[in-house]
């Protein structure tokens, strides 16, 4: 490989040679000369490549499996290192739509929860309520009913035996 470099720079400094003596003396490029730089470049360069030299240069730029191994591990340690850094809370800055911990949202659960409570504990207080009102005004409709009753047929006696209600009902 060094050989190829080696060929290609002679050719390279051969051909800036002619160029700078052409811009010298002011005249063309002989044929001949043309001719040898044209033989070279047509019988090429033979490469022969040296691997095993070639491998040992390479070797050492090469990753090897504890290389790998190391820098995953290397990578991981600085992977947690980094997520270690990272807040586990942050404190809120604008409005907040929601529960902020744990706390919050249990302590108004248990209001919620105590405010259903004593609505329930209202309403079956009113329905209780109402119904003794309902009985109340049945019980008062009853003596009403018998207090008309009463009337009438005091009435009625009075009208009809004047004597038996003023023995019955005088004081």
């Amino acid at each position: 490989m060094q050989e190829l470099l080696d060929d290609i720079k002679a050719l390279r400094r051969g051909i800036e040679a002619l160029n700078a003596r052409s811009l010298e003396q002011g005249k063309p490029i002989s044929r001949a000369e043309v001719d040898e730089v044209l033989a070279k470049v047509k019988e090429g360069t033979k490469i022969d490549v040296d691997y095993k030299a070639l491998a040992t240069q390479l070797q050492p730029h090469l990753a090897t499996p504890d290389t790998i191994a190391a820098a995953v591990t290397t990578g991981s340690q600085q992977l947690q290192q980094v997520i270690e850094q990272i807040p586990r809370s942050m404190p809120l800055a604008d409005k907040v739509l929601g529960f902020t911990s744990l706390r919050a949202f249990m302590g108004v659960s248990f209001m919620l929860l105590i405010f259903f409570a004593l609505s329930g504990y209202a309403w079956r207080q009113i329905g209780e309520a109402e119904a003794k009102t309902e009985l109340l005004q049945q019980q008062l409709a009853q003596k009403q009913a018998t207090m008309k009753w009463l009337n009438d047929g005091y009435v009625d006696l009075k009208q009809d035996n004047p004597k038996a209600a003023q023995k019955y009902f005088s004081h």
